[in-house]
């Protein structure tokens, strides 16, 4: 049998969230959601096909965001300024509005400087979404991922700055001048509701500027922010097999998850996206995941990319005499960072920016490798150059190197703490204990001090472990010294893998409780988090 005729209209939504439903005669329903965008364009078409599915007289709505188009831009706001969480008009689902947009804004600031944010509430009190406990009561807040700050009431504070709809959060977050200058995150962190809220597209990169300081090569190369969020696809629609068609994933397995593929990525709201680049041309690229539970392993054909800094840090930071490394991929955990010097293709000469496959595991969902977005020499753009002088720019670069005497003497002692992830089929677990907002610190640490921890995956799929307020050395495996070490916020174990760090407790300004999980959004939504005291 024929389609008659099938119409699509695509709707003007400011949000980089789709919600495609394909109504059928029979009275089926198929849905696309796409997270988070907001570069939908307002277009009517009919299309009138053949596609043998046996329906006849079919009609369809559909909310489709932008697809192999060129890499959207992202709005700069320096602060202070204000950010509202919303409910989409067409879709219902959470979003950030800034300046009458649902675009989040990349935020950009100095060390040494205030980060001022009025955030206001403006969800609905009832919600149409569904979080881990039921219906979602649309609380929110917001967490600054990776910045070296204070837990505490006005800034970081994920546990008592808490906003129900009605009401707003004041954030004034004191920037440490040594904060290292590189790339981070915000994102809402409301606990049980804070996967549905990052899948909804709640989040936005943060530029802590001065990085050309510690690589001076970056002076006058275009910068890309690329802000990797979601686009859910159900699972036998056509429109799902067309996206992922579009995105190149692979039929042939992926590790040991079972399943069918849910999820692909989009580039700040576009999937697959064309980023412009003259053939030889370096460009400075900054990646953010900032999926709640997509892995990116990322690659580019036929070229390395110049690793700059990992999660916000650096190279340079921590070791001024490496302050770049050639790397043919790297893996980002949701929430991970990747800043790199990046070079365009010869003329003529296809080439992609990809995530590999990822095992996570028999426990875990499907994470197939996949086109991220095309680098495309033939239509450069007149774009701006990296940015716009900075109060960075005037200041002398800080480097904090850790000895090898420090880390040998750190390595010959038992871990300090050691943080176990456990899950069964009614939760996720820190140590055999599910996370309640109520709970006291599970640990207690003085500040002023480089502190030896072991973390340890005791299940049958991946976790990435986060901390919030500082960063940690990854120096070991299972008890095996790493050749070549990374300083990270987020770092993933394999299933029962054990990892050794050292974790930078030594700055004062991080004193009062704090949490660390997996980030994995899901799991510490239903448990796998807890509470630390730095004292």
């Amino acid at each position: 049998m024929q389609v008659r005729g099938v119409v699509i209209k695509m709707l003007s939504t400011r949000k980089e969230m789709v919600h495609m439903r394909l109504c059928h005669s029979t009275g089926a329903k198929n849905t696309i959601k796409m997270y988070p965008s907001r570069n939908v364009l307002q277009i009517s078409v009919i299309v009138v096909f053949a596609l043998g599915l046996g329906i006849a007289n079919s009609s369809a709505q559909v909310v489709m965001p932008q697809m192999s188009n060129p890499l959207p831009e992202v709005p700069t706001v320096r602060i202070p300024f204000v950010l509202s969480a919303v409910n989409d008009e067409v879709s219902g689902r959470g979003a950030f509005s800034f300046e009458g947009r649902e675009v989040p804004p990349v935020i950009r600031v100095s060390p040494g400087q205030k980060l001022q944010i009025t955030y206001l509430n403006r969800m609905k009190v009832s919600s149409s979404e569904v979080c881990v406990d039921g219906p979602c009561m649309n609380m929110t807040n917001l967490h600054f991922h990776g910045l070296h700050v204070s837990p505490d009431s006005p800034q970081d504070d994920v546990i008592s700055m808490m906003a129900m709809p009605g009401e707003s959060l004041r954030y004034t977050v004191d920037i440490p001048l040594n904060q290292p200058s590189g790339l981070y995150w915000y994102h809402t962190h409301p606990h049980g509701e804070s996967y549905q809220q990052d899948l909804d597209g709640m989040s936005g990169a943060i530029v802590v500027e001065g990085i050309e300081r510690y690589v001076p090569e970056l002076r006058g190369l275009t910068e890309r922010i690329l802000v990797l969020r979601d686009a859910e696809v159900d699972q036998d629609d056509e429109a799902s097999r067309l996206l992922k068609t579009a995105v190149a994933i692979s039929k042939s397995p992926c590790g040991e998850a079972v399943g069918r593929v849910g999820r692909i990525f989009t580039v700040n709201g576009v999937v697959r996206p064309r980023i412009s680049i003259a053939p030889r041309e370096k460009q400075f690229w900054r990646i953010v995941n900032a999926s709640p539970d997509l892995y990116a392993d990322l690659t580019i054909d036929s070229e390395k990319m110049i690793m700059v800094a990992l999660d916000g840090m650096p190279l340079a930071y921590h070791n001024p005499g490496h302050a770049t490394e050639s790397v043919q991929h790297v893996l980002l955990a949701p929430g991970g960072r990747l800043e790199a010097i990046v070079m365009g293709p010869e003329l003529g000469t296809q080439s992609s920016l990809r995530s590999l496959c990822v095992d996570t595991g028999a426990d875990g969902d499907p994470n197939p490798a996949m086109v991220i977005a095309d680098l495309d020499p033939t239509r450069h753009q007149e774009i701006r150059t990296r940015r716009q002088t900075s109060v960075a720019d005037f200041q002398e670069a800080i480097f904090e190197p850790l000895p090898s005497r420090t880390i040998q003497k750190l390595k010959k002692r038992d871990a300090a703490f050691v943080v176990n992830f456990t899950e069964d089929k009614k939760g996720f677990y820190i140590n055999g204990k599910k996370y309640k907002p109520t709970d006291d610190p599970m640990v207690t640490v003085k500040t002023g001090s480089y502190v030896r921890w072991q973390v340890v995956n005791r299940t049958h799929e991946i976790h990435p472990f986060h901390i919030h307020q500082v960063h940690f050395l990854v120096y070991g495996k299972g008890g095996v010294s790493i050749r070549d070490p990374k300083w990270m916020d987020t770092v993933n174990l394999e299933p029962g893998q054990s990892l050794d760090l050292i974790m930078d407790f030594t700055d004062p300004i991080i004193r009062g409780i704090s949490v660390f999980h997996c980030h994995l959004l899901k799991h510490e939504d239903k448990g796998m988090m807890a509470k630390i005291r730095f004292e």
